[in-house]
């Protein structure tokens, strides 16, 4: 490679004279103007050479950051796929417990309306039991008071009976009849 030690060295080398050759004068100078341009390419190249390689680090520093971003991902991708499956598994056990919940919440709410339904035939039977020993002592007790009543009746038409007898008087009282 070309770089400006060599461009000393071109500078510095001397060449044969003839006499039928160029103007030494003129082709020192383009010589000196083409070192001058020749090294001047040289520090672009060097300065663009640097570059290169700053951009090359730069790119092995972003190829090194890109993996670490698809190792990121691929373990976010994973995480997340992890999660999905927790959470598939407690929704699944939520409504598996939800179910079992509320089966046993309507086998108890059976098993209340099974007790009210039968406490209610209890009462309804024991209301009628009693409603039925009611109205059948009720009527054994009017068919007493009837009895009762039908003998004091007869008992008060002899009563009368006996004091039309002894006054004559059918309206009459006990206070006119007894002293």
């Amino acid at each position: 490679m070309l770089d400006h030690t060599k461009l000393n060295d071109l500078r510095a080398r001397e060449f044969g004279k003839s006499l039928r050759g160029y103007t030494p004068g003129e082709v020192d100078d383009f010589i000196e103007k083409l070192l001058f341009e020749v090294g001047e390419l040289v520090d672009t190249i060097g300065v663009l050479t640097q570059k290169l390689r700053d951009v090359e680090g730069e790119r092995e520093e972003l190829k090194k950051h890109e993996e670490q971003l698809a190792a990121t991902l691929v373990a976010a991708q994973s995480t997340a796929e992890e999660w999905r499956a927790i959470a598939k598994k407690e929704s699944e056990q939520i409504v598996r417990e939800g179910h079992l919940k509320s089966e046993e919440i309507l086998q108890h709410a059976q098993k209340e309306a099974e007790d009210l339904l039968r406490q209610a035939r209890d009462k309804a039977r024991f209301e009628e039991e009693t409603r039925s020993r009611l109205t059948h002592e009720t009527s054994l007790t009017v068919s007493r008071l009837k009895g009762e009543l039908a003998s004091l009746k007869e008992a008060m038409e002899r009563w009368e009976q006996g004091i039309m007898r002894i006054t004559g008087n059918p309206d009459a009282t006990h206070k006119e009849i007894l002293p």
